[in-house]
């Protein structure tokens, strides 16, 4: 069962997105999980079987909704021949949406039946229906889009390097970047465009021995003129997703994993979260009143930010939900739209929040199994209308940024429809 076990812990390297440079604080969730899901699989590897299950058992409490854990007290449990707890973590695992490849997981087969057949056909199926407003052509890698106040829709082209409007022949340059150098995020606010910008491996002109420094820059709309920018000299910062809040402005590092703070939209660049509590902070967005900030953690699940004491508590996945491998995060009046591009198939979630964002109370499906949802990104919320990148050509990269193919899948700009 070793086999499986290697096949396990790929897993958990997957949900936890892309490889960082930060030190997690083992004091940190995140920490006191990682120590025990290693000791869990250490004492598998060693066939102590009831010391593996009671390790990933109090993994598990950390995060419920861990795949990786999941699979593992299962494996532990039907080593043991406990094979109704074994069936129990299974389901756990399939209630949460999440699917088992069982050509990689063959020993499940002792204890798969009609009903956990049933559980994960209902995860592959196809809900809810998908607007296609866009379509580019060619290879564009398209991470985030803003929508103006007259309804003009701008994207960002990692490959490219460039921001701008799009148009029937594609993205009009505005904004065009050093050689390497592409904007991860956008958003515009006041007439005024924000952008995350660092060098990408998937960029045209991309040299891994430049010296290029991550930074927030504000930029003219009209003109393309860079207005202002922001830095603050770490060697390893790679900014990443933004939300323009209300009073301030604020941008997740996916490679140091902390979660900066522009106050006033001015100023100096601020740590809000250090580095060592969150594994690759994605997507973030403020509630109502701006008295709190929820950031996705790709590797743990939502987090959330009290912002007048500064307080961070993360926020545990309710039963029959998974909030791990969440990429883009945007608020629905007390809810959240959140992109999680992190599992197979993809989906489009819409989380239902308690009134104060304490707590995630339910989470339901909008949108899984079309054909054009593949590897989605950036998006933004108009109205009862969530406007997103439904594919955005990650799929056509390998992990070292080569390409895949000669004729990419196209770009597509979708939007789904939401109900108060």
């Amino acid at each position: 069962m070793k086999t499986s076990l290697i096949a396990l812990a790929v897993l958990a390297a997957v949900v936890a997105g892309p490889a960082a440079a930060q030190k997690i604080d083992p004091a940190s969730d995140l920490g006191r999980f990682h120590a025990l899901r290693a000791e869990g699989m250490a004492a598998l590897q060693k066939d102590d079987r009831q010391t593996a299950l009671d390790r990933l058992t109090k993994a598990g409490e950390i995060l419920p909704d861990s795949p990786s854990v999941l699979l593992l007290k299962a494996q532990a449990a039907l080593e043991l021949k406990r094979k109704p707890a074994a069936r129990a973590a299974l389901i756990d695992y399939l209630k949460r949406g999440l699917v088992l490849d069982l050509g990689r997981y063959p020993e499940f087969n002792a204890i798969w039946d009609a009903d956990l057949e049933s559980l994960q056909a209902a995860n592959t199926a196809r809900i809810g229906s998908l607007k296609t407003l866009n379509r580019l052509t060619g290879l564009n890698l398209v991470e985030g889009v803003a929508v103006l106040d007259d309804g003009t829709l701008w994207a960002t082209s990692l490959r490219n390097g460039v921001v701008g409007p799009i148009t029937d022949a594609g993205i009009d340059k505005r904004l065009s970047l050093r050689a390497g150098v592409a904007a991860n995020a956008i958003a515009v606010r006041d007439g005024v465009l924000w952008a995350s910008t660092s060098a990408s491996r998937q960029t045209v002109g991309y040299a891994p021995d430049a010296r290029i420094v991550s930074k927030l820059i504000k930029v003219d709309l009209a003109t393309g003129k860079i207005l202002a920018q922001f830095e603050d000299k770490r060697p390893d910062r790679r900014l990443a997703d933004l939300y323009a809040g209300k009073e301030d402005l604020y941008v997740s590092d996916g490679n140091t994993g902390e979660v900066l703070r522009l106050t006033g939209y001015q100023g100096k660049l601020q740590v809000l979260i250090p580095e060592g509590y969150l594994g690759s902070p994605q997507g973030l967005v403020e509630n109502a009143d701006a008295s709190a900030l929820i950031v996705a953690d790709y590797a743990s699940g939502l987090y959330r930010v009290d912002l007048g004491k500064g307080t961070l508590t993360r926020l545990v996945a309710p039963a029959g939900a998974a909030l791990l491998g969440i990429d883009g995060l945007y608020r629905y009046g007390n809810d959240l739209i959140a992109v999680q591009n992190g599992f197979k198939p993809n989906r489009i979630l819409r989380l239902r929040m308690s009134a104060d964002w304490s707590a995630v109370e339910k989470a339901e499906v909008l949108l899984r199994g079309h054909p054009d949802l593949e590897e989605p990104s950036g998006g933004q919320v108009i109205g009862d209308r969530f406007v997103f990148v439904a594919r955005s050509q990650w799929s056509e990269f390998d992990d070292k940024g080569n390409i895949r193919r000669d004729t990419p899948a196209p770009v597509v700009i979708g939007e789904i429809p939401l109900k108060p």
